[in-house]
């Protein structure tokens, strides 16, 4: 009978001890979510990639974002009479 009662024992302490982290944790404010970032597509390869990373190129009235310096130079030198 007595193991009986120290595995009781020691279930209750368990069920304690959750139900005190349970609660605590609640109060805890979630960490901030990282700031959300514009996405842009590349004109070149239609990869979507952070917009304040972008090579850019005025065309048209718009305004084309490249991820690389070398997906825009390519683009220009396919598009010059766009120029």
């Amino acid at each position: 009978m007595s193991f009986l009662r120290i595995l009781l024992i020691a279930f209750l302490f368990y069920l304690i001890i959750r139900v005190t982290r349970s609660l605590t944790n609640k109060g805890k404010a979630a960490p901030p979510l990282e700031s959300a970032k514009e996405l842009v597509r590349d004109e070149l390869t239609g990869v979507f990639f952070d917009k304040s990373k972008a090579f850019t190129v005025n065309s048209g009235g718009q305004t084309l974002y490249f991820s690389s310096q070398q997906n825009r130079d390519v683009w220009l030198a396919q598009n010059r009479t766009l120029q």
